[in-house]
């Protein structure tokens, strides 16, 4: 039983919380500092994810219970190109849910905490060293400094604290903006249980989420660095374009991770995990789900750490074994759509039949197979 060690988690979004919870109800000493008033604030995500991968992190039953979901029919989508060609996909049955990512976050917080976590809210962390030592800076407590056998880096996309170490960047990172809007359908297109994915923008996407089952409620968002400038302006064209009487509930930005992994995910006492790691699927930015499988696999090899000095780097070496080569399939993908732009994409879409991808039925996370199967 361990009870003495400790681990620090930096970072009370989704993937934070949920390694401090995984570790907290194991019986291990876990200190959770986030740096806002609250957990679930500000947003970032789309909330698009995959029914398969939340029953696989365990969570599902309980994010319906909780009401948690938003919109549990999500079950087609058009591949739109720049010029207006539409690839429609549709299934028999649904794949994928919207999440209030707010709530999400602040659940799962309060699952660890109630297992026994510390939260410092309040409280951002300026410094970290590889020796485990953690300096921070709580408004109301003033500077802390402490330190911790493991610090498990979960701040996100930001990679403040550890962008001098060896293996990381900042490449590949780019501003996202979305808008949440309430307003009347001007298209055939829009349905509550489909996805638009608008391939309008050289370097990324736009996209059109469909918030709830109301019919009312819309999420439109994009990603792109050459255009970050403009990212409002064309979100709005956008808004313009597929919804009239229109009333904007909510807007926010972050940063979309299209780049994949890290080359490196522990240094000395440091590790990294979800969109700090890179871990994220380049082809779409969502990083819920393999943020949530990267815990679990983090959180497993702390505590064989605490007990029985299981060096740090397994975590590494587990992780790349499982998932390397999906996400060198999904990179690959994004690497060849960079390379093309959208405007590629549109001399492609020309000699790709309308149907290609009708019945195209694939893991919504583990993509090589499905890319496979449609390549045969």
């Amino acid at each position: 039983m361990i009870q003495l060690d400790e681990v620090a988690v930096i970072g009370g979004g989704f993937v934070g919380s949920f390694i401090s919870w995984l570790l907290a109800r194991k019986g291990v000493n876990v200190t959770l500092f986030e740096e806002h008033s609250e957990f679930g604030y500000p947003p970032h995500c789309t909330g698009l994810v995959s029914i398969s991968g939340l029953k696989r992190l365990g969570i599902y039953d309980l994010l319906r219970r909780e009401g948690i979901i938003l919109n549990k029919d999500v079950r087609s989508a058009i591949f739109m190109t720049h010029s207006g060609k539409k690839f429609p996909v549709r299934l028999s049955e649904p794949i994928a849910v919207v999440l209030d990512r707010p709530n999400l976050d602040r659940a799962t917080a309060e699952k660890a905490i109630d297992s026994g976590a510390k939260a410092n809210l309040l409280t951002k962390v300026t410094n970290i060293s590889l020796d485990g030592e953690v300096i921070a800076i709580s408004r109301n407590k003033g500077t802390l400094k402490r330190k911790f056998r493991v610090i498990v880096d979960a701040e996100g996309s930001s990679r403040t604290l550890i962008r001098e170490l060896p293996g990381v960047n900042i490449e590949g990172l780019l501003p996202a903006f979305q808008l949440d809007i309430k307003g009347l359908s001007n298209s055939d297109l829009l349905d509550t249980s489909r996805v638009i994915l608008y391939f309008n923008l050289p370097d990324f996407f736009s996209w059109i989420v469909p918030v709830d089952d109301s019919g009312e409620k819309w999420r439109i968002g994009l990603a792109s660095r050459k255009y970050s400038s403009k990212l409002s302006r064309i979100a709005r064209s956008i808004t313009h374009l597929f919804f009239r009487n229109t009333r904007i509930l909510n807007m926010f930005g972050g940063l979309v991770v299209s780049n994949g992994p890290l080359k490196r995910f522990v240094w000395g006492k440091i590790t990294a995990v979800g969109d700090a790691a890179g871990q994220v699927k380049p082809t779409t930015g969502g990083g819920v789900i393999f943020g949530g499988f990267s815990a679990i696999i983090l959180s497993k090899i702390i505590q064989m750490h605490l007990n029985y000095d299981l060096p740090l780097r397994y975590y590494e070496l587990t992780w790349r074994k499982l998932f390397r080569t999906n996400f060198q399939a999904m990179s690959l993908i994004r690497n060849t759509y960079n390379t093309l732009t959208h405007a590629g994409i549109d001399v492609l879409a020309r000699f790709i039949p309308r149907n290609i991808l009708n019945n195209f039925k694939t893991d919504f996370d583990f993509q090589l197979e499905g890319i496979l199967r449609k390549l045969r």
